[in-house]
């Protein structure tokens, strides 16, 4: 990460350029104890003024947001990216958790999404402050994995293990043959000094922990961490 800004104003960026550990979650709630927080939409229709408030809510009081604001993007958008991205950058995101992406060249139009005013990508731009999270949710984008990597300013390889799962017809994201395929990518990304994310869901706050420390203990950087406690 040589020539790229240490310090950032993106808690991501900070952490990872100083090869500490990013732990955030999926809500829309505000949370100001942890580095990221994920806005699902996924599979919805993106309400950008909704965005823009939740965004709002994570402010401390100086315009920043605490915890950086982070949005998957449509699933159906997953070619055409830039029909949304440029608008939820102006609501306030930080970065991006891009679904499925299978190959370089969806690879690139995700990064090419967030430039479409100017370059803030973190490890494209020397300044970039904005993240974008690759996630790899089938044996079609675990095999291109070296392909997708080469496109410049994808910042986090995330894993999804229970679409993995569904692609390859497990029984869950915690069959054994879901997870050989997730320690398979969490390698590759070490081998090549990408920084691996993962989803942990728990069933209390005590599981959260033991998960988290041995994910960490594994490898990956960034952690979203759920849990079902009450």
């Amino acid at each position: 990460m040589d020539g790229f800004a240490q310090e950032s104003i993106n808690p991501i960026i900070t952490k990872l350029n100083a090869d500490e550990s990013v732990i955030g979650t999926f809500t829309r709630v505000p949370r100001f104890d942890l580095d990221f927080i994920v806005i699902d939409e996924q599979y919805n229709e993106v309400d950008f003024n909704d965005v823009r408030a939740v965004i709002r809510d994570l402010n401390d009081g100086d315009g920043s947001p605490v915890a950086a604001p982070i949005v998957r993007t449509p699933l159906n958008l997953r070619d055409t990216p830039e029909k949304v991205v440029p608008q939820l950058i102006e609501a306030g995101a930080y970065g991006f958790l891009f679904p499925d992406i299978e190959s370089k060249e969806q690879a690139s139009a995700a990064i090419s999404a967030m430039q479409q005013e100017r370059d803030e990508v973190w490890l494209s731009s020397p300044n970039g402050v904005l993240v974008a999270m690759i996630m790899i949710e089938s044996t079609q984008g675990i095999s291109n994995l070296d392909e997708i990597i080469e496109v410049p300013g994808v910042g986090v390889l995330f894993v999804g293990p229970t679409d993995i799962a569904n692609n390859i017809g497990a029984e869950g994201p915690n069959a054994p043959e879901v997870e050989a395929l997730v320690q398979e990518v969490v390698q590759f990304c070490i081998e090549q000094d990408v920084a691996c994310g993962y989803p942990i869901v728990a069933a209390s706050l005590e599981d959260a922990e033991r998960q988290t420390t041995q994910r960490l203990a594994e490898g990956f950087k960034v952690l979203a961490v759920m849990t079902r406690a009450q």
